[in-house]
């Protein structure tokens, strides 16, 4: 798509994949600051500056950010293009479903954006109902492949030990001390590696770290797929219903079998290699003693599912790509 951007306030896999997929440039605007509205002035200057060089007819933006999606909008209206928002499940619903301002916010830019692009049917039918346009796409899959060194150890391990990669953000929708208490109570004979930021939630967990969970803090995006590719399976649970998390196509694209939250939405879409459970404790723990006792069986049906899922993905983007030049 020659005429059109991609623009995204945040670097995530999803934006990269799905950019890319489309063959949209992709601006990935990052502008760390002490404070929130400083960042919210310098990223928003420099999205008017590319939209006002580029001209696109068509401007995909992401949501979240809500004040990125909302300046896409009112920028469209001014230079007459379309506006594609590609909204991750808090894009459609904010941080609650109730009438806060983020949830008002969210509606007003469902029905003001030409489309809205949403990863399930579910989701679908959600902006439908608020006179939204939807188009389905789930994430593509993004294109990794083991780093060189994979082989060499950055630590010390136990070679005896399967190494599990929680993939989680340590935010409210993560069932993550039900996920911490299973790993405790489990035989140790799994490394339970947890990404992303966990400071602000240690204080609140009632327990002492058993000795079998590694907290990896944040990583580059290079040592976080290092640590993908040397797991044998990966972790990424949520509790809310209609979301499919990005972890799920890292892992399959790295052939990693995955323990997946037990929803339609993502058991209609992981069809192999997936393990799925409830959210509690004990359905942690039979998810992750399953993966445990099938490892093999799940590694090979986690690398049928990633050809599978490549072979639907060329055939559905000519169709998307008919519904977006036809807006």
């Amino acid at each position: 798509m020659e005429d059109a951007i991609w623009i995204t306030w945040e670097r995530q896999i999803r934006n990269q994949s799905t950019s890319q997929y489309f063959g949209v440039p992709l601006f990935e605007i990052i502008r760390p600051t002490s404070s929130r509205t400083g960042r919210y002035l310098s990223c928003a200057k420099q999205t008017i500056s590319i939209i006002f060089r580029q001209k696109p007819r068509i401007l995909f933006a992401q949501n979240p950010s809500i004040v990125l999606a909302i300046l896409a909008v009112v920028l469209g209206k001014l230079i007459r293009c379309k506006v594609v928002i590609d909204a991750h499940n808090t894009g459609i619903h904010g941080p609650e479903n109730g009438p806060n301002f983020i949830s008002r916010a969210n509606r007003y830019v469902i029905r003001k954006s030409d489309a809205v692009i949403v990863t399930n049917a579910e989701l679908a039918e959600y902006v439908q109902s608020l006179g939204g346009q939807p188009i389905i796409l789930p994430d593509p899959l993004p294109r990794l492949s083991p780093p060189d060194d994979l082989n060499t150890p950055s630590e010390p391990t136990d070679s005896q030990k399967l190494k599990a990669l929680c993939i989680t953000s340590w935010s409210d929708d993560e069932p993550l001390s039900e996920l911490l208490i299973a790993a405790k109570r489990l035989p140790d004979n799994v490394d339970f590696y947890f990404s992303g930021n966990f400071k602000r939630f240690l204080n609140s967990i009632p327990m002492e770290l058993p000795e079998n969970v590694k907290l990896m803090g944040f990583v580059e995006e290079a040592a976080f797929q290092r640590q993908l590719f040397a797991s044998d399976f990966c972790i990424d649970l949520t509790k809310r219903a209609a979301c499919m998390v990005c972890g799920a196509y890292e892992s399959i694209s790295a052939e990693k079998p995955i323990l997946l939250s037990n929803f339609a939405a993502q058991r209609n879409y992981f069809t192999k290699g997936t393990v799925f459970c409830d959210n509690s404790v004990e359905g942690i723990m039979a998810g992750i003693q399953e993966l445990i006792d099938k490892i093999d069986e799940y590694k090979k049906e986690a690398s049928e599912l990633k050809q599978e899922i490549l072979t639907k993905e060329e055939q559905q983007r000519a169709q998307v790509f008919s519904e977006i030049h036809s807006l």
